[in-house]
């Protein structure tokens, strides 16, 4: 392995979100002193050729306003995706935004109107939600099923058809690979999901951001490369932020194949004075996807190891505890409902006793209650330290 995740790189104190801020995220709960294992950014260094290219940048002493997008962006990301996902894309597909989220909500401004449903699949990415309320949508959800055997989601199809057939339902937002519970979602899986929407008139943004991230014996699938139809059905978010830790830089690429839903989009951005993008960004972005493969190969295999170490530990000294290994992301979605603790109890026991920091499950919906999503992107030191304090606190139970 060339890259060496296991350098500690102290980042208290540096105006880290992860690290500096995350008290205030528990009202009700004591959170100093935790470990930060919360917010999905990684606590690596970037690739040395984005550190490159970003100081060679800094030293030219001048960063007035960057051009509209460019060949070397739009090839940066058609590259990337093919290699790592055989689809190709057209250059004019590329729409670049300031990130995924600010992406999803110019699509739910664009493609539905205040009052219509937004669907989402609940325990998932809660800013979705937020997204969907402050702009005075509905949120409509179609839960997830969970194996308890297993230990995996599932898509529930036959609620899921049912919303897509109500006609004030306009949008569908897909997480796939799936925060928090770590499922690449099978192509067929895809292919029905987008056939149901495509008959029905809703539109689906697919949030693809964790699709680098994916596990031996698993591969990713773009919705938006199954067929035409529902290619032209599809918007589809990428970016460099969570495979290569750039996420302060807030660049990403949404692919938009569809005539004149791009030309709705790109309004919704000129309304909202959105059309430029960091110019730091697309230099990260290009220099990661142009040379970034050794690193994120390192990445996967050091992450994999980390979340097999921490399989181990859990099902040898977490009595309770089981850990749902996840097929793509650095996202862990841990279940603590064996503990017999109750939700609020669980929060109490991991925040101020355990002493991490970690993102609450009900955060993600009502169906994570008892369930907590840790960030495995970490020093294996930070891991055994944060397995060590979970392994106390259960035996006080």
């Amino acid at each position: 392995m060339k890259h060496n995740f296991n350098e500690y790189i102290n980042r208290a104190g540096t105006g880290s979100a992860k690290w500096d801020c995350f008290e205030s995220q528990y009202p009700g709960l004591d959170a100093r002193g935790c470990l930060p294992m919360w917010v999905a950014d990684m606590d690596f260094k970037a690739p040395q050729a984005v550190i490159d290219a970003l100081v060679e940048k800094a030293k030219h002493g001048v960063y007035g306003y960057p051009k509209p997008k460019g060949v070397s962006f739009d090839r940066a990301v058609q590259n990337w995706i093919y290699k790592r996902h055989g689809w190709n894309l057209e250059g004019k597909w590329i729409v670049p935004t300031a990130g995924v989220v600010p992406a999803i909500t110019y699509a739910v401004q664009a493609l539905t109107h205040e009052g219509e449903g937004v669907i989402i699949q609940p325990p998932v990415y809660y800013p979705f939600k937020n997204i969907i309320q402050k702009n005075k949508r509905k949120v409509v959800e179609n839960p997830l099923k969970f194996d308890e055997l297993t230990l995996t989601y599932q898509m529930d199809f036959e609620d899921f058809e049912s919303k897509v057939k109500d006609p004030n339902n306009k949008l569908l937002i897909l997480c796939n690979p799936h925060n928090p519970v770590g499922r690449v979602w099978a192509k067929e899986d895809l292919l029905r999901l987008g056939e149901l929407c495509l008959a029905n008139g809703v539109t689906v943004f697919a949030d693809e951001i964790h699709s680098d991230l994916i596990f031996k014996g698993f591969k990713h699938t773009p919705l938006g490369m199954l067929d035409n139809s529902i290619n032209q059905n599809t918007i589809t978010a990428y970016s460099a932020s969570k495979t290569f830790n750039l996420a302060g830089l807030q660049t990403a690429a949404i692919i938009i194949p569809n005539k004149e839903i791009r030309h709705k989009y790109r309004e919704q951005l000129a309304i909202n004075s959105a059309g430029s993008i960091n110019i730091f960004g697309t230099i990260a972005l290009e220099a990661a996807y142009n040379h970034g493969e050794e690193y994120l190969a390192d990445l996967l295999a050091y992450v994999e190891a980390n979340v097999d170490y921490a399989i181990a530990y859990a099902e040898k000294h977490l009595k309770g505890v089981r850990i749902i290994k996840p097929q793509g992301t650095y996202l862990v979605w841990i279940d603590f409902r064996g503990t017999g603790l109750s939700a609020d109890e669980i929060d109490a026991l991991i925040i101020e006793k355990a002493k991490i920091a970690v993102d609450l499950g009900r955060w993600f919906g009502k169906e994570g209650a008892g369930f907590m999503r840790f960030n495995f992107a970490c020093h294996r030191s930070t891991l055994e330290k944060a397995l060590a304090q979970l392994k106390a606190a259960i035996e006080t139970i």
